[in-house]
C-alpha cells in the first residue's frame, strides 16, 4: 500500500472507466492532487486501456468489468462514460464497495439519481457528482458577492458552447455527443452547468418554462428555461450549437455579478449601481478538476460533509427533468426499468 506524507496515511487509489478528453483532465487532476493515486482503468478495447495508461500514469488497465470492480487495489472510480450507462455503472461500483465520482449529469433522471443515493447510504460510500464549478472556490466568492449586491432581482445564467464535434454532425456523422440514444442533449452536456448553479444559489422552482431546438436526428441543441421565484426570474441559456460570448449575469438591488465561464471561471466582476466595475481578486487553477478530486478525497477521508453538494445534485437532477418536460426532451432510458 502506497501511503502519503500525510501522518502515514493511506492514498486513495482511483480507478478510471472512459478514455476520452475529459478523463484525462482528471487523471491530471488527480496526479497533481495529494493523496490520491491514479490506480486502474477500465475499457472494452485492452489496447484503448493500455495506452491511456501508459499516457496518464495510470498502474494497470483492465478489459473485464467485473475484474475491474473486484481488484482490491481500486478503492474509489471516477466515470465518464455516455451519460446512459452512468446509472449502471455507478451502481455496479457502489454494490463493489467502492466510492463513485461520476461526471455530470449523475444519472439521466431524479428516479435513477435517488436509487443511487440509496445505495451509497446503505454501503456508507461517498457518492458525488463532477460539477466544476461547485468545488472551484469561486463559487464561495461568488455567494459572497451575492451578500453584497442586495435582494436578487434578475440572474441570466449562460453556457454556449459550439461543440468541436458539431461540424462532423453537418457532415452526417453523429458522434456520441450528438446522439440521443446515449442520454444525450445539450442541457445534460452544458445546460447542466447553468441549472447546476441556477439550483445552488436559489434553489428549487415548480415554476418552470422551457423551450429547446432540436436537430434531424432529434438530438437537442440549444435551449433555453426561464424559472419563477419570489421576487425575481432567473433565466438559463446553453447551446452546443453555437457559442455566446455574453457573461452570466446576477442582477441585485445594488449591484450586479458577472461570471465570465461557468465550467471554469477566469473572471469574476462586480458591478455597483454607480456603474463601477470591480474585479474580484482570483486565480483560476490550469486544471480546476483539482477541487472536486480534492473534496472528494477528503468526503472518502470523513474530513468533508458530501450531503450538501448530493442534494444540489438531486436538486438538479429534478430541475433537469422539469425541463426536458417542458422542452419535450426524451431519452430511450424514460421508458426502460430502473432495476
Amino acid at each position: 500500500m502506497n501511503e502519503t506524507a500525510e501522518g502515514g496515511r493511506r492514498d486513495l487509489r482511483i480507478g478510471f472507466v472512459g478514455t476520452g478528453k475529459i478523463s484525462r483532465q482528471f487523471a491530471a487532476a488527480v496526479r497533481a492532487t495529494p493523496g490520491v493515486l491514479p490506480q486502474a482503468v477500465f475499457s472494452r478495447d485492452l489496447g484503448t486501456g493500455e495506452r491511456y495508461a501508459a499516457e496518464c500514469g495510470v498502474a494497470s488497465a483492465a478489459a473485464s468489468w467485473e475484474g475491474f470492480l473486484s481488484d482490491p487495489l481500486v478503492d474509489a472510480v471516477y466515470i465518464a462514460t455516455p451519460n446512459s450507462v452512468h446509472f449502471r455503472q455507478a451502481l455496479d461500483a457502489l454494490r463493489a464497495g467502492k466510492h463513485v465520482l461520476c461526471e455530470k449529469p449523475l444519472t439521466s433522471d431524479t428516479a435513477r439519481f435517488d436509487v443511487l443515493a440509496a445505495e451509497a447510504r446503505a454501503r456508507g460510500l461517498v457518492l458525488m457528482e463532477g460539477m466544476r464549478i461547485l468545488h472551484d472556490p469561486v463559487f464561495a466568492l461568488i455567494r459572497k458577492e451575492m451578500d453584497r449586491i442586495g435582494r436578487i432581482k434578475r440572474a441570466d445564467l449562460i453556457y454556449c458552447q459550439y461543440s468541436s464535434r458539431y461540424d462532423k454532425f453537418k457532415e452526417g456523422i453523429v458522434l456520441n455527443a450528438f446522439d440521443p440514444s446515449l442520454s444525450n442533449a445539450a442541457v445534460m452536456d452544458i445546460g447542466v452547468y447553468p441549472v447546476a448553479l441556477n439550483v445552488a444559489l436559489f434553489g428549487t422552482t415548480e415554476k418552470i418554462a422551457a423551450s429547446s431546438t432540436f436537430l434531424h436526428n432529434g438530438f437537442e441543441g440549444a435551449g433555453t428555461a426561464t424559472l419563477d421565484y419570489d421576487g425575481f426570474s432567473s433565466n438559463l441559456v446553453w447551446s452546443k450549437i453555437a457559442d455566446a460570448t455574453s457573461p452570466s449575469v446576477i442582477t441585485g438591488e445594488n449591484g450586479t455579478i458577472l461570471i465570465d465561464r461557468l465550467s471554469g471561471t477566469t473572471r469574476l466582476d462586480v458591478a455597483a449601481a454607480d456603474g463601477k466595475i470591480e474585479t474580484v481578486p482570483y486565480i483560476p487553477a490550469e486544471n480546476n478538476m483539482i477541487f472536486e478530486t480534492a473534496d472528494f478525497r477528503d468526503a472518502i477521508r470523513g474530513e468533508l460533509d458530501p450531503a450538501p453538494f448530493l442534494a444540489i445534485s438531486r436538486q438538479t437532477a429534478l430541475t433537469l427533468d422539469a425541463i426536458r418536460r417542458a422542452a419535450g426532451i426524451v431519452f430511450p432510458s424514460d421508458e426502460e426499468p430502473i432495476g
